[in-house]
């Protein structure tokens, strides 16, 4: 039995299969969506729609959901960033991860 190789030709476009969870992710980053149309582009169970939703949660998205019509809608929100000026002052996030030492009163 042999093994066949499939070379890609360099500049030559390659489907990439997506998948659920990356649809799920564009679709959040898209604007609000509810579940149920989540549920009904991929074709799945509302449950499905809320672990995949989780999924995408676990991958490091940062996701809100807010009540409108009755329905929850969810999507990405984007982080706020520091502004340039506040972190060359060093007032933007934390400069250092070393745990600070405690001090006694005097």
């Amino acid at each position: 039995m042999s093994k066949r190789k499939v070379e890609v030709k360099a500049g030559t476009p390659v489907a990439i299969r997506q998948t659920k969870k990356s649809q799920v992710l564009e679709m959040l980053n898209g604007g609000a969506v509810s579940v149920m149309e989540i549920a009904d582009k991929l074709s799945i169970s509302k449950q499905a729609a809320y672990s995949l939703i989780g999924d995408v949660k676990r991958g490091g998205a940062a996701i809100s959901g807010v009540m409108k019509d009755g329905a929850m809608r969810y999507s990405v929100v984007q982080p706020k960033r520091a502004k340039a000026k506040t972190l060359a002052f060093g007032k933007g996030p934390v400069v250092s991860d070393a745990p600070s030492t405690p001090t006694v009163a005097d």
